[in-house]
């Protein structure tokens, strides 16, 4: 039997790393007029503690980053850990795309955005 080792961090193709370079502001400009657009109420560049998120509705606790090249250093994936920990013991869920992801395939973003919405307002508690 033999073992595969699958790397944790995966470079991208570099027509992704340069599309991403060039359009990374211009995927957050993007996806801030889809949400207006579509009636998501998410706030541009704010602070939770002492992280900063492209996108936070406050009222469903949910987070939105738009990661672009940067993200794809090993020290850059190191740093999120602890942030992912802080922030999910506040309880706000962060979901997270590529600017080339935004740029491309917006439709797909809109679907986990809606899910996730769904998910968070549909919570209820039977005693």
């Amino acid at each position: 039997m033999s073992t595969q080792i699958i790397p944790l961090h995966q470079k991208l193709p570099e027509k992704v790393i340069r599309h991403s370079l060039n359009n990374t502001i211009k995927a957050i400009d993007i996806l801030q007029d889809k949400l207006l657009e579509k009636g998501y109420h998410f706030l541009k560049n704010q602070q939770i503690g002492r992280y900063h998120f492209d996108f936070y509705c406050p009222e469903l606790k949910i987070a939105i980053e738009i990661d672009g090249y940067a993200h794809e250093f090993q020290d850059i994936h190191n740093q999120d850990a602890s942030k992912k920990l802080f922030i999910a013991s506040l309880g706000v869920t962060v979901l997270r795309f590529t600017d080339y992801q935004v740029l491309v395939d917006i439709d797909e973003i809109f679907r986990a955005i809606k899910n996730q919405v769904q998910a968070t307002t549909s919570n209820s508690y039977v005693v």
